[in-house]
């Protein structure tokens, strides 16, 4: 009775006086549900644009970007602002209470909460629209790796003065380029390193840029060097439309030093795009060079720094260093000194040298003594005879032949990867008694950690990747001169190869033939090589006309290796069909439309089209019955893969068809199909490593995959491929009407390191907890969930999850969670 009353109060308000029936209209029951209703339907848009832009905040978190302060403040605002409103929400039963013994409402609750809901809504759709961004996240340069330290730098005196020479250099205003020149080995990238930390810490430059240039220019390759240290995206295709974002990039920096180590001819700044001289005041330049000749005259560097050898007292506390304080024993101590003399106080033979004789034996040492002191064979150019000695010396140390043999294979081939180097292993048979794909990759990673650890190989810095390494370049020139001369390789650039051909009798002993940067057509009709065991050409992609007759090699009969990259070819030469003993095919990045001539290699083991822009894949390749591993890696044009050629290949062990390559796979192979379906998997029986990349989830046939593959890295669903895997066991899954968790493929995946899951429901916890269990989960190093927000479900207390959580607890796991399942994973203690 009383709201009627008040409805008609309002009414006869509403006419009469206009400003008071605004007022008066909170006091009607109907206009307070109203305002309330209001008031939760924007809470909930509000909660939803929240969910909603907080998964583009973890996306872009997991892309490397920062994220904008803007959007953090927005999302805290908006958490901020549901909890007012929800808080409100809750005191809707304070509104219906009574007054005068329950006969009236109370009119002031109701007008004030009325008000009060009014108000939430309109501070609610104001968040709202100011959550309209832009953007929400951007690029971040990274820091520079190998500027963050610099371990291999020794602050001895001699190198001191040269280091505060280049400090005060770099300070004055008439300087905008200076280098440092001195023999292979000598340390000038570590100093060139310690200059730019220097230069960093003092604040001398807004920014520093450390780009190695070596030997062979490559110009794209150095333009992606400082693109990538300026978290710039390069979008052209010339290097000339490169140069100038490139350019325009650099100017921005007020003060630059950009360090360019390893010059050896005359580099192109306006071709690269390095701004310089009067096209910018602040930008410096600091240029390391053998030759004090390619800094004057080629580069016209204005200010040079000759950096020679260590001090005898230098040299012998970094001989010490290196070989362990043990040789200052009376035993040791005037062999060791006697050897530390031998090197010469070059750096690069004291490090090698040193590590090479780290805890051996009196008698050792003797004979290394007596080895650095005969004459040196060598006539190499760029190499001190003594630091030539040096480093053959650490290379005759070596344990075993199987070492050597893949020392110079990397030294002579310029290989700098763990796969690179295992299909040249195998191709070649460098691995004794070894015929399984996955022991001679454990063969290769040890091989390679002995070589790393005895210092001729080197961490590779740019990725950051243990599968990947390098090699200074004074240690790869005599690794080119120790194979030469003992086993016969051939390495040569455009220039010599021309001279080469012309010897005959010289071409029929090569027992390896590689040509690396080839950018003229210096291919004979035919090539006799009866010897010949590999065979590697890689072409400058911009300027090359090489070609390849069809009978080239049809005189290399013995060839176990074949890596050919960046060819442009219509089609493979016939006359390879003819190489029966040919164990390797490596065809990376080439430009190819028929391969049907690899059907006639019935022996080959390894088949590598790697980035090749090829359409279809021949069904010749069924044929090859002994074929081990087959790569597809990055065949972004591959749209054809036959029906039942991928099923006889029963003995491949390594399938790779991942970096958004093939994926269009068939549900099931019938008549009229023109694709092979993932059902072929199951009939390689061998399968120990896969790489695959699953779109379509309706085309995932159930139990696809095995408990035996020991490296893996699938994704299914619609993921972007990343360029750097993080672990050799990688699964990534979408989740939806389709697929789930149910369908096992968790269990399925034994020893997962880096697990992703997109569009997990709150059902789903409980159901990957058990799953976790079941696979084990002392391997996983990474875990990142995402989907709808939901409560934590009470963990169970079994021993199973209890096990589970104590292995993810050692483990150091890490946990990227935006519907808290953390609590479900780690049961309290």
């Amino acid at each position: 009775m009383a709201d009627i009353i008040l409805s008609v109060i309002v009414e006869a308000a509403k006419c009469l006086a206009p400003p008071i029936y605004r007022q008066m209209s909170y006091l009607r029951k109907s206009k307070y549900t109203s305002n309330l209703q209001n008031l939760k339907t924007e809470v909930g848009n509000l909660e939803a644009e929240r969910v909603s832009k907080q998964r583009e905040v973890d996306e872009a978190k997991r892309r490397g970007e920062e994220i904008e302060k803007y959007v953090e403040k927005w999302l805290a605002s908006v958490n901020g602002v549901i909890d007012e409103a929800e808080k409100f929400t809750g005191v809707d039963a304070r509104a219906n209470k009574r007054c005068f013994k329950g006969l009236c409402p109370n009119l002031k609750i109701r007008r004030r909460l009325s008000k009060e809901a009014e108000r939430q809504k309109e501070a609610i759709v104001k968040v709202r629209e100011a959550g309209r961004f832009d953007r929400i996240s951007y690029n971040i340069i990274p820091d520079d790796s190998l500027l963050l330290s610099n371990k291999d730098y020794e602050a001895f005196e001699s190198r001191m003065s040269t280091l505060n020479g280049i400090l005060d250099a770099l300070k004055n205003p008439d300087v905008n380029m200076l280098g440092i020149y001195g023999m292979g080995g000598i340390g000038k990238t570590t100093l060139a390193k310690e200059v730019a930390r220097k230069a960093e810490n003092e604040k001398l430059f807004d920014q520093v840029i450390f780009v190695e240039v070596s030997q062979i220019q490559d110009i794209r390759k150095i333009q992606g060097e400082f693109a990538d240290k300026l978290g710039l995206t390069l979008h052209e295709e010339t290097e000339s439309g490169r140069a100038r974002s490139l350019c325009n990039r650099l100017k921005k920096e007020k003060r630059i030093l950009v360090i360019l180590d390893n010059i050896w001819e005359n580099l192109d700044f306006q071709a690269v795009g390095i701004p310089h001289g009067d096209g910018h005041k602040g930008s410096k330049v600091l240029l390391t060079a053998r030759s004090l000749d390619v800094l004057s005259r080629k580069m016209d560097s204005q200010q040079n720094f000759s950096f020679g050898v260590l001090k005898e007292d230098e040299a012998w506390s970094l001989f010490k260093k290196m070989a362990g304080d043990y040789i200052e024993g009376s035993e040791f101590k005037w062999v060791a000194r006697e050897v530390a003399k031998e090197c010469a106080g070059l750096p690069v033979s004291i490090v090698t040298v040193a590590r090479a004789l780290r805890n051996k034996r009196l008698f050792e040492w003797k004979d290394a003594l007596e080895q650095l002191r005969r004459p040196s064979s060598t006539n190499f150019k760029d190499i001190q005879p003594t630091a030539y000695k040096a480093i053959e010396l650490s290379y005759v140390k070596l344990e075993g032949d199987e070492l050597k043999n893949i020392f110079l294979l990397i030294g002579y081939t310029a290989i700098a990867s763990i796969d690179d180097l295992l299909m040249f292993g195998m191709g070649l048979g460098l691995f004794q008694g070894i015929k399984r794909m996955e022991a001679a990759r454990a063969r290769v990673q040890t091989l390679v950690h002995k070589l790393k650890a005895s210092c001729m190989l080197l961490d590779d810095m740019t990725s950051g990747n243990e599968d990947y390494f390098s090699m200074h370049d004074v240690v790869r020139d005599v690794a080119i001169s120790i194979a030469s001369r003992e086993l016969n390789v051939f390495t040569a650039v455009d220039d010599v190869v021309d001279r080469e051909w012309s010897e005959a009798s010289a071409m029929k002993l090569y027992t390896s033939i590689v040509l690396p940067d080839v950018k003229t057509n210096v291919l004979p009709e035919v090539l006799e090589c009866p010897q010949l065991k590999l065979f590697h050409i890689r072409v400058d992609r911009e300027s090359s006309t090489l070609a390849i007759s069809d009978n080239f090699f049809s005189r290399m009969t013995q060839v176990r290796v074949i890596d050919l990259t960046c060819m442009n070819l219509l089609s493979l030469p016939s006359s390879l069909g003819l190489l029966t003993n040919l164990q390797t095919l490596c065809l990376y990045y080439c430009k190819l439309q028929d391969t049907s001539v690899v059907g006639d290699l019935k022996n080959l083991e390894i088949l590598c089209l790697r980035g090749c822009d090829i359409t279809q894949l021949a069904v010749q390749v069924g044929q090859l019955t002994q074929l081990k591993l087959l790569d597809l890696r990055n065949c972004f044009f591959l749209k054809v893969i036959p029906p039942n050629v991928l099923s006889k290949l029963s003995r491949l062990e390594e399938l790779y068809i991942g970096g958004d390559s093939f994926n269009k796979w068939e549900v099931e192979v019938v008549d009229g199909v023109k694709n092979a379906s993932l059902d072929e998997l199951k009939h390689l029986p061998n399968l120990t490593s896969l790489e695959l990349q699953i779109k379509d989830v309706d085309t995932l046939p159930r139990g696809l995959f095995f408990k035996k593959l020991e490296r893996f890295r699938i994704h299914i669903g619609g993921w972007l491929w990343r360029a750097v895997q993080k672990s050799c066991r990688e699964f990534r899954l979408k989740l939806n009407t389709k697929i789930c968790l149910k369908d096992g493929l968790i269990v399925q995946l034994q020893g997962i390191e880096d697990l992703e899951l997109s569009g997990l429901l709150e059902q789903d916890v409980n159901y990957l907890v058990n799953e976790l269990a079941k696979a084990g989960s002392s391997q996983l190093k990474h875990l990142s969930v995402l989907g709808l927000r939901a409560p934590a479900p009470n963990p169970t207390e079994s021993e199973r999850h209890k096990e589970l959580t104590n292995n993810m607890r050692l483990n150091g796991i890490i946990v990227e969670d935006n519907i808290n399942i953390s609590k479900a994973l780690f049961l309290e203690k």
